[in-house]
C-alpha cells in the first residue's frame, strides 16, 4: 500500500510558479491508475516542474483564467494537503451530486465508491491553489519530477 507522504507534500514550493498545462490520463482498467500531471515553469530559474498524482480518485477543479491570465507573472499561490479520513470521504460525498447517475435498487448508491471508501487510508486529499484556482486531488500518491530548462 503506497500511503500519501501528506506532511511532505505540504512543504513544496511552488510559490509564484506558472501553471503551463495540466494532462490527465485516465485509468483503463478495473485498477485505479489515472495520473494527473500539473507543469509549472519555475518562476526564478524558468525550468519546467512536473507535478504528477497517480492512482487518482477524484479531482475538483475551479479556475477563472481572467484571473489566471492576469496573474501570468505569478500563478501559484501554495500547496496543501490532509490525510483525514473523514475530510476525505466528505470531498467525495460533495461531488456525488455532479456524477449524473441513479442507481436503482437493489444496488447501493455507494457501490461505484465502496472500494474506495474502505481504503479511504491509502489516499490524500491535495490541494494545489492558484491566484484564480484551485485544484483538489484525492490520489494514492504524487511525485515531483526534476525541472528541465524550457
Amino acid at each position: 500500500m503506497n500511503i500519501p507522504r501528506t506532511s511532505e507534500f505540504s512543504r513544496l514550493d511552488f510559490h509564484d510558479d506558472n501553471l503551463t498545462s495540466v494532462n490527465i490520463s485516465l485509468s483503463r482498467g478495473k485498477k485505479n491508475a489515472t495520473r494527473i500531471d500539473f507543469y509549472l515553469r519555475d518562476d526564478s530559474t524558468g525550468a519546467t516542474k512536473i507535478l504528477s498524482f497517480r492512482g487518482c480518485a477524484n479531482i475538483r477543479y475551479i479556475m477563472d483564467f481572467d484571473v489566471v491570465a492576469a496573474n501570468w507573472f505569478a500563478q501559484t499561490k501554495g500547496t496543501t494537503s490532509n490525510d483525514d479520513p473523514t475530510q476525505m470521504k466528505r470531498f467525495i460525498a460533495a461531488q456525488k451530486r455532479h456524477w449524473r447517475v441513479k442507481y436503482m435498487p437493489p444496488m447501493p448508491s455507494d457501490l461505484p465508491v465502496r472500494e474506495k471508501l474502505s481504503s479511504i487510508r491509502s489516499y490524500g486529499l491535495f490541494r494545489v491553489a492558484f491566484f484564480g484556482g484551485t485544484a483538489e486531488v484525492l490520489a494514492r500518491s504524487f511525485i515531483v519530477k526534476k525541472p528541465s530548462k524550457g
